[in-house]
């Protein structure tokens, strides 16, 4: 009986020490990195940063700003909007500008007619009256010029309920005005108001939004 458990043990110590000291050879299936018919990623180091511009796809807003009276005011503000890295173009207009309002009574038949009304307005208080003497408007009478249509429309009131045919019109002339287009990321807020009236404190430029160019 003890010679039987000895030789258990001897058995047990000897498949311990198989196991142990002998390595096992184990076989490791690598699953594919793709399903079939599908071609692996490739990953590309070294690619190109995009830049910023209106058409390379990259979301903006387009402005446009004025008008600016002077080339000068333009062209540092539109300095200022090229620093801060942003497209920017200028563009030059002719517009007609009101300079004030001409209240007249058309022309008389005659200068005895003209100075008939003259005399009867300077005795109700008209200060203002000039008699046309040449061309197109001879015998007309000028009653003055006025800053805004309020005061022209009231003073030509006045002249009707003397009895005349009183009116006014505006005054105009052309000025060459200039206007900013730029670009800008989506939501920036480029500050080119603040620019605006820190170059010229009389500027009251107004900016657009645009249609962004494709």
């Amino acid at each position: 009986m003890r010679s039987l458990l000895m030789l258990l043990l001897l058995i047990n110590g000897a498949i311990l020490a198989f196991n142990v000291l002998v390595p096992k050879v184990r076989t490791v299936t690598v699953p594919p990195a793709t399903e079939p018919g599908i071609s692996e990623l490739e990953l590309i180091e070294d690619s190109m940063p995009v830049a910023y511009s209106s058409a390379s796809g990259v979301s903006s807003s387009c402005y446009t700003i004025g008008p600016y009276i002077t080339e000068r005011s333009t062209q540092l503000v539109m300095a200022r909007i090229r620093n801060y890295g942003l497209a920017v173009q200028m563009r030059t207009l002719e517009t007609l500008e009101t300079l004030n309002y001409l209240v007249y009574i058309p022309a008389q038949q005659n200068l005895q007619q003209a100075q008939n009304i003259v005399a009867d307005l300077k005795a109700n208080a008209v200060e203002q009256h000039l008699i046309i003497d040449e061309g197109p408007y001879r015998n007309a009478i000028s009653l003055g010029f006025f800053e805004n249509t309020e005061r022209a429309m009231r003073h030509a009131e006045y002249v009707r309920y003397l009895g005349y045919d009183a009116r006014y019109t505006e005054q105009k002339s052309r000025r060459r005005v200039f206007w900013l287009d730029y670009d800008e990321p989506l939501g920036a807020n480029t500050p080119v108001l603040a620019w605006s009236k820190a170059i010229d404190s009389t500027a009251s430029p107004q900016l657009i939004p645009r249609a962004c160019d494709k």
